[in-house]
């Protein structure tokens, strides 16, 4: 019995592409498989998992044939269903004497008319912060025949850092409340990155590598995705002993539940990074043309075989078979990015050239191994923006030449900022002709930031038909979710027909929006205010709360024009135009000299036209514009708003949980960015040589952190512990849940090692952080300006030499989870 066999066959449901059920008749589905039982199942499970009785469900499918999901002629549709549906499918729904009647194209597009039922006459939004009803649904209200549809074949999901910042202890009941959101918002092509470190462990070792070399180069399980990108090995770990057969089990669970809702998961390739013994070219081998090479990132050296080779062909070979062994048959689409954040082994175009058609080869030998199709290749566009100044236009161009088209897919990583699509796939341009996903990036590391431009998304998404051939659908890629749902919740709107159609429409949009998240709509269609003026008509955030209309005289409708009162702040500041970045927090700022810690630090994901500096930096990005501060009494009367709704609401009201993690979020922010005032005194003071005063100004800043910590402390997904429990679970022994632990703490702490330049880039406004890590720090750094404020004024190039020992000493005390640190 091979390693593999040993972690067990893959079970029924994990089937190729599409495999919706094993039913007989119904409709073919995109890569085949057929709407029977088992899909009807599928999605009256969705429902029942959301609150809604299954029994009061039917799911039919509609008999009309479904293009391919990249056929190019997709067009928008109108809003009833046509005699030929579009490349993202369509669904209606329909209700009398209590029963909800779903029909659909596929599962996704029926999910997706079941939240979109949910929402108008349940009065409920499906977010990650509010699943389900949370009270029993009883009969369903009666409802017309309505029609949706979606012109985007490919509605993608996650991105390959997700799995660390978000993902990397949940279990399957977390996946599966995941794997119902997808269903709900209309995904269609999910990264499926689970269990990759099993897979690519299975090949080292039938490579002929020890089991303990593969252990430590795989290293720990929240930075494993910087592992399979190549850009880090050997960090963290060991991963506990059955940590392969426990991910694996969970990988194929997840796989078949995507199969099942019709989903087709994007796979990982094999990218060519390989430890120090497998770069040879094997003894005896012949001089190979195309010899290894080494990449960097972030301090870390990889070997990485160039794809032409042979030594890359082989290893290919044995990934996929072990893939398809552990993890099921190939779903024609693969997740491959050798260089990401790095920069190739060498820019001549002939060597990138014979990169990409090695690469492309290795795929689509390893599926006609395996006798399934000709594979698509997913590349992120990431690459050709962050290290732009080597990806010129020729090297761009000679990497892809050799790859057909039709068979690669480019995600443009961070539409919303710096679409990329214009300058890499119009005509003319060097990847010209490409299918391509525009993608919406937005959070970055999960820090805590309350920001997102909704009307320029509408405008975005909106406008992509025009003007760049080959879009093929739409996507979100954030490093991190469950964070900013506004933002997410409009995006996937915007990718069916019902959605906003441009800025002029967002208004009435973000009214529904609020009031459903709250419950405070009413049962019933569109109560509460939906008259379609939406918050234009609202007036200044600062006058009279604007009562809400179609709610009862109970005082209901002083709350509702409060929450959007709050709301039309939100919108104005947060989530105005423009705000296409993250609002930087000063509470993770990494004090290290003795100046402010904001201007140095390097923007996330910006362009660098140079190495990232030396000189470790909390990466929280620059200083920000004037109009955070100003914005931040405003938002605090907002919160006034939101907490009077919270107090008035009955204490099993559904919408009461949702309410209050919003009313926190924003609090959080008005502490956080607060915090700026206190740090200035601190430097100001020190300037002055005002050892007082520094003391003075900490003692500010020390109350409000406490503050911050405290109001973390209330909800547990603000909880170090529950960040940490969560990967202590994992662990069987005391030596593994430590060392899961480590690993926890390390990734939104120091990151990887104090060499590189991410320390805090995963830092979170967390009870257990602010109070244990952050505080230390700030006050530490104010200790050291005050001793030197006692002898004068403290000159900018102070020695930072001893400030730096103690706050390194604070960091790794932190992160080992010694004294101070937060308790599980």
């Amino acid at each position: 019995m091979t390693r593999a066999e040993g972690l067990g066959s893959h079970g029924a449901g994990t089937g190729g592409a599409g495999t919706a059920g094993s039913g007989g008749g119904g409709i073919a589905l995109p890569g085949g498989g057929s709407a029977g039982a088992a899909w009807a199942e599928a999605v009256r499970g969705v429902a029942a998992r959301a609150g809604i009785d299954p029994g009061r469900v039917t799911v039919e499918a509609l008999p009309v044939a479904v293009p391919d999901a990249t056929a190019p002629d997709a067009t928008v549709p109108n809003a009833t269903v046509p005699d030929r549906a579009p490349a993202g499918g369509a669904a209606d729904y329909g209700a009398a004497h209590g029963h909800l009647t779903l029909r659909a194209t596929d599962p996704v597009a029926a999910s997706v008319a079941l939240g979109r039922y949910a929402r108008r006459y349940l009065g409920v939004r499906f977010t990650w912060r509010r699943p389900t009803l949370g009270r029993p649904s009883g009969p369903l209200p009666d409802a017309p025949r309505t029609a949706l549809s979606s012109p985007h074949g490919i509605r993608y999901h996650l991105n390959v850092v997700t799995f660390g910042y978000s993902t990397p202890f949940w279990g399957w009941e977390r996946w599966e409340r995941e794997l119902d959101w997808m269903a709900l918002h209309g995904i269609t092509h999910p990264l499926a990155l689970v269990a990759h470190e099993a897979v690519l462990a299975e090949t080292f070792r039938r490579s002929g590598l020890p089991e303990a070399v593969v252990a430590e180069w795989i290293g720990g399980a929240a930075h494993l995705p910087w592992t399979f990108m190549g850009g880090m090995h050997s960090f963290g770990g060991p991963l506990p002993a059955r940590w392969p057969h426990r991910r694996v089990d969970l990988a194929r669970r997840i796989l078949a539940r995507m199969h099942e809702l019709g989903m087709t998961p994007v796979l990982p390739g094999f990218g060519g990074h390989v430890p120090p013994a497998l770069a040879g070219a094997g003894a005896g081998a012949p001089p190979d043309r195309y010899p290894p090479g080494e990449i960097e990132w972030q301090g870390w050296r990889t070997p990485l075989l160039h794809p032409a080779s042979p030594r890359f062909q082989e290893l290919h070979a044995v990934f996929g078979q072990v893939q398809r062994e552990l993890l099921g048959p190939g779903t024609g689409y693969y997740a491959v990015d050798p260089y990401i954040e790095s920069v190739p082994p060498s820019g001549d175009p002939e060597h990138l050239r014979a990169a990409g058609r090695g690469t492309y080869r290795a795929l689509a030998a390893a599926a006609r191994a395996a006798g399934e199709p000709e594979p698509v290749w997913v590349l992120q566009g990431w690459p050709f923006h962050y290290k732009g100044a080597f990806w010129t236009s020729a090297r761009t161009a000679a990497y892809l030449r050799d790859v057909p088209a039709d068979r690669s897919l480019v995600l443009d990583l961070w539409g919303e900022h710096v679409p990329l699509h214009e300058a890499l796939l119009a005509d003319g341009a060097p990847i010209a002709g490409r299918p391509w996903v525009w993608c919406a990036l937005h959070n970055f590391g999960g820090r805590p930031a309350l920001f997102g431009d909704l009307a320029g998304l509408v405008r975005d998404v909106t406008n992509l038909p025009d003007g760049v051939p080959h879009l093929r659908g739409v996507g979100l890629a954030p490093e991190a979710i469950e964070n900013n749902e506004v933002f997410y919740e409009l995006a996937t709107d915007l990718a069916w027909d019902d959605g906003p159609r441009s800025p002029a429409e967002l208004d009435g949009w973000l009214e529904r929006f609020v009031l459903r998240r709250y419950g405070l709509g009413g049962h019933g269609p569109d109560r509460a205010g939906f008259d379609g003026d939406g918050l234009g008509r609202l007036g200044s955030d600062d006058g009279p709360a604007r009562p809400g209309r179609g709610v009862s005289g109970d005082g209901s409708d002083d709350l509702v024009g409060m929450a959007l009162r709050a709301w039309h702040t939100f919108f104005s500041t947060l989530y105005g135009p423009g705000r296409t970045r993250s609002v930087p927090t000063p509470v993770i700022a990494r004090p290290w000299t003795a100046g402010l810690p904001f201007p140095a630090q390097r923007s996330a994901g910006e362009s660098l036209a140079a190495p990232a500096p030396a000189t470790p930096s909390s990466d929280v990005d620059a200083e920000n514009d004037p109009a955070v501060g100003a914005a931040l009494p405003r938002l605090a009367r907002a919160a006034g708003d939101l907490r009077t709704v919270l107090d008035a609401l009955p204490a099993d009201d559904p919408g009461r949980d949702t309410l209050a993690a919003d009313l926190a979020d924003v609090t959080a922010h008005v502490l956080a960015q607060g915090t700026r005032t206190h740090v200035r005194g601190i430097l100001a003071a020190a300037r002055a040589g005002d050892p007082a005063g520094v003391r003075s100004h900490m003692a500010r800043l020390r109350a409000d952190l406490l503050e911050l910590d405290d109001l973390a402390a209330a909800r547990p997904e603000t909880r170090v512990a529950t960040w940490v429990d969560a990967a202590r679970a994992w662990g069987d022994t005391d030596a593994e849940r430590t060392a899961m632990e480590r690993e926890a703490r390390s990734l939104v702490s120091v990151w990887g090692g104090q060499h590189n330049g991410l320390h805090d880039y995963s830092g979170r406004h967390w009870h257990g952080l602010v109070r244990d890590l952050y505080l230390p720090r700030w006050q530490a750094w104010a200790d050291w300006l005050a001793g030197l404020a006692a002898t004068g004024p403290v000159p900018p190039d102070a020695d930072p030499a001893a400030l730096r020992r103690r706050i390194v000493a604070i960091e790794e005390a932190w992160r080992a989870g010694g004294p101070g640190a937060a308790g599980r």
